[in-house]
């Protein structure tokens, strides 16, 4: 009598098993079109989070282009093919700002708190706005590249590998950030306050690093604190990819460096979430 009653308590636990896997992939693929419609019916935030990169290519390409005059700078390389990968890194950290503000938004209008009443996971909401961050991501990169060739003459010198091996780390530097802005915006929830903490993160990755100029033009405790910085292992491994110097180590470490942010920025425990039980 007691094999059947196993058998029949192992199948139901089975079917409930599958029932909510396939509820909590409904609930992402609803949460996913809900955040792309929803970045999609706002024209005008939509067209500046896509040129503004072009934008900032052609203005620092003018503005820093001098450096490239400087002895410690590679041999042979034109300042707009050293610049143009560090600045898919350097736009994927602005555009990971947009996802902070939208977590403050979601807990302004009382979104977040409705999200806490259904019954998927707690986890859906960031892994869908880091979905959503990864489309985005790849066309930037993609207008981005393509406004570098047409318009101020960038080569891309690597390999069918080279460009693969690229967007893997672009993608991971993206999902990164997505979960570093995307818990500032959970913990802040004020989208006004998200904006400003968000340039103080920002800043720091973006100009820490070799996306502008060499590390070797700059102080020692700024080449030590780039050590430190995923941006900047991003930047030279994607500026590597794009030379076709870049090694496997590259690719890897750039990888890591993103990997241990996400896994920080997701392993530190929310105090509002342990107060609220």
């Amino acid at each position: 009598m007691t094999a059947p009653t196993i058998t029949t308590v192992s199948a139901t636990t089975a079917t409930t098993g599958r029932a909510d896997a396939t509820g909590a992939r409904d609930a992402l693929a609803a949460l996913v079109r809900r955040n792309l419609l929803t970045t999609a019916r706002v024209p005008q935030l939509l067209m500046f989070s896509l040129t503004m990169p072009m934008a900032m290519l052609v203005l620092f390409s003018q503005v820093f282009r001098s450096v490239a005059d400087s002895s410690r700078f590679p041999d042979g390389v034109s300042y707009i093919d050293f610049l143009t990968p560090a600045m898919l890194a350097v736009t994927t950290v602005m555009a990971g700002t947009n996802v902070g503000v939208a977590a403050a938004i979601d807990h302004t209008n009382g979104l977040h708190d409705r999200f806490a009443t259904l019954a998927m996971p707690r986890a859906l909401p960031g892994v869908a706005r880091t979905i959503n961050e990864t489309v985005f991501t790849i066309i930037r990169a993609v207008l981005l590249v393509g406004a570098a060739a047409v318009l101020l003459g960038f080569r891309f010198h690597g390999s069918v590998v080279d460009a693969v091996a690229a967007l893997v780390v672009l993608v991971t530097l993206a999902g990164a950030m997505s979960a570093l802005f995307g818990r500032i915006g959970d913990r802040l929830r004020r989208p006004d306050v998200v904006q400003f903490a968000g340039m103080m993160v920002m800043m720091p990755l973006m100009f820490v690093s070799s996306a502008f100029a060499p590390l070797d033009t700059m102080p020692g405790w700024m080449r030590t604190m780039a050590a430190a910085n995923p941006v900047a292992h991003t930047a030279d491994a994607l500026r590597g990819n794009v030379l076709g110097t870049a090694t496997i180590r590259d690719t890897v470490t750039a990888m890591s460096a993103a990997i241990a942010m996400w896994a920080l920025v997701t392993v530190i425990p929310d105090s509002r979430r342990r107060t609220a039980h």
